[in-house]
């Protein structure tokens, strides 16, 4: 986290599982300290997502929006599977241009119990 934005990094060449996406949102909610804050997701190279993670993605709300960078057509394959999640969400090439982006959505609202 940095700026009261955060950031996740995917290792390249993993297919995450549905424990990668648990795991993932574990970390999400101890950094976030009871707020909705913005997430910045590297995808560069990422090999795929678990149905059963895909749907964890999909359904949960631990951020006010998710900003997806990539590099290539496979990175925004994986964003446009990961659109329609309850946060806002959008596909960048540039890192700066996605967390700009994230930053300009939300100010970081409350998490509801």
């Amino acid at each position: 986290m940095r700026d009261g934005l955060l950031v996740l990094w995917w290792a390249r060449g993993s297919v995450l599982s549905l424990a990668d996406v648990l795991a993932a949102y574990e970390g999400v909610r101890g950094l976030s300290d009871g707020y909705v804050l913005p997430l910045v997701v590297h995808l560069q190279g990422l090999g795929g997502i678990a149905p059963a993670g895909r749907m964890v993605i999909l359904e949960g709300s631990l951020t006010s929006c998710i900003a997806f960078v990539g590099t290539g057509p496979v990175d925004q394959v994986i964003a446009a599977f990961l659109a329609h999640a309850r946060s806002e969400t959008r596909y960048f090439e540039s890192a700066s241009d996605a967390e700009a982006w994230a930053h300009g959505i939300s100010p970081g609202t409350s998490m509801s119990p």
